[in-house]
């Protein structure tokens, strides 16, 4: 199936604004106190240039996944692995699992490949159907398989089963499957989801991991690829001479031992995302999809109001959501995606949303403001009080810093 595709949205980050950002989907809590820990640490370090193979950061994530180094490629964050992924294979033709993160689209546009899709329906909640025979098409011809699991927007995780289902015929094939797995940590069960631990059976996978989403680092830009040691070394032949700085490496080789602290966000943000779905629920003319990710994409269903209508009348109420017109299979004008934030932050959000979409309903607004109240019924008091504080992480010294 060909689709045209939207403008593309493609820049985050910038100096720090007055708008509540929902609009971004990286963890709203502090980073591990060991980060800064740990570039202090390092700042001597910056008067030599940084290990070009990242041997501390490789060694350190094939400890977490029991791989050997040679399958571990780091990255100026997973969004330099994107191009570099298209720049060193050049598909002629790829299959990609539409909606999804407009930026695989970006970078097979980027060397020609001819992309085709397959688009999960709304209807089913954007859920891959039971069985995949006539809605994935034959393989043969396709160079590479491009999908995200947790997806980004719709937030619908793909068991690790049935990936490595896709991965075998993929292997049969020849054709390389990218399994994106950036928000593969907040789902409930990242190990029923994850196909990490399979990379060793299979030539054709790659996976890819953020740590910058996970640990609040994105300033820092730290991700990695996990592959076949033959794919690697292909890839890492395509990237710069340096292709991360000391910071990062130290960083990232220090914060992928942080189970802790990734238990610990994980439970507050599947709390908050249950909570805050719960809120969008009770507003008239929205409709939120369940997410086994860290935001919530959800839909218009009053044709009064645009998706970049509603969130420009947020920017002026203070908060900041993605519109997601520029994502490939979704009806533009829709959909919105809002990356969920502390209890008070989501709340603050539902109370505008309602002032928007519910204007003159007194009564409805001081229900749902009261149902969406952090205190009360977003977070237990315990875990409210620990996500709302400056400094969320009670323990002052990592216990896993070095």
């Amino acid at each position: 199936m060909t689709l045209a595709t939207p403008t593309r949205q493609r820049i985050h980050g910038g100096a720090a604004g007055a708008l509540l950002d929902f609009s971004v989907d990286v963890n709203p809590f502090d980073p591990p106190e060991s980060v800064r820990a740990t570039i202090l640490s390092s700042l001597e370090a910056i008067r030599r240039y940084p290990d070009p193979q990242a041997q501390r950061l490789r060694q350190a994530v094939a400890d977490v996944h029991h791989l050997p180094m040679e399958s571990i490629l780091p990255a100026n964050g997973s969004a330099e692995l994107i191009p570099l992924l298209t720049q060193a294979l050049r598909p002629r033709t790829a299959l990609v699992i539409a909606p999804t993160f407009t930026e695989y689209e970006w970078a097979l546009d980027q060397v020609g490949a001819d992309i085709r899709y397959v688009v999960s329906r709304e209807a089913d909640g954007f859920c891959w159907p039971e069985t995949l025979e006539g809605w994935l098409p034959p393989l043969d011809g396709i160079d590479v398989v491009w999908l995200c699991n947790p997806n980004n927007p719709t937030g619908v995780a793909v068991s690790g089963e049935r990936l490595l289902a896709l991965a075998a015929r993929c292997e049969e094939t020849r054709t390389v499957l990218v399994v994106d797995e950036a928000f593969v940590e907040w789902s409930e069960a990242p190990e029923q989801i994850s196909v990490a631990d399979a990379v060793p059976r299979f030539t054709q996978l790659i996976v890819l991991r953020s740590l910058t989403k996970l640990f609040a680092i994105p300033g820092l830009r730290v991700g990695y690829l996990l592959a076949s040691p033959t794919l690697v070394e292909r890839l890492r032949a395509h990237q710069s001479a340096w292709p991360l700085n000391t910071f990062a490496i130290d960083v990232g080789a220090q914060v992928v031992t942080e189970t802790a602290y990734v238990a610990r966000c994980r439970r507050l943000i599947r709390q908050a995302v249950e909570h805050c779905a719960a809120g969008l629920r009770g507003l008239p003319g929205l409709r939120p999809f369940p997410s086994d990710a860290n935001f919530i994409l959800c839909k218009l269903t009053t044709s009064s109001l645009s998706s970049s209508e509603l969130c420009a009348r947020l920017a002026q109420q203070g908060c900041a959501v993605r519109t997601c017109d520029d994502f490939t299979g979704l009806e533009p004008g829709r959909f919105i995606r809002i990356g969920v934030r502390t209890p008070e932050d989501n709340a603050r959000l539902i109370a505008a949303l309602h002032n928007i979409l519910a204007t003159g309903d007194a009564a409805r607004s001081h229900s749902l403001r009261a149902s969406c109240e952090p205190k009360a019924n977003c977070l237990s008091p315990e875990a409210a009080g620990e996500a709302t504080r400056q400094d969320p992480w009670p323990v002052k010294e990592s216990q896993n810093a070095r």
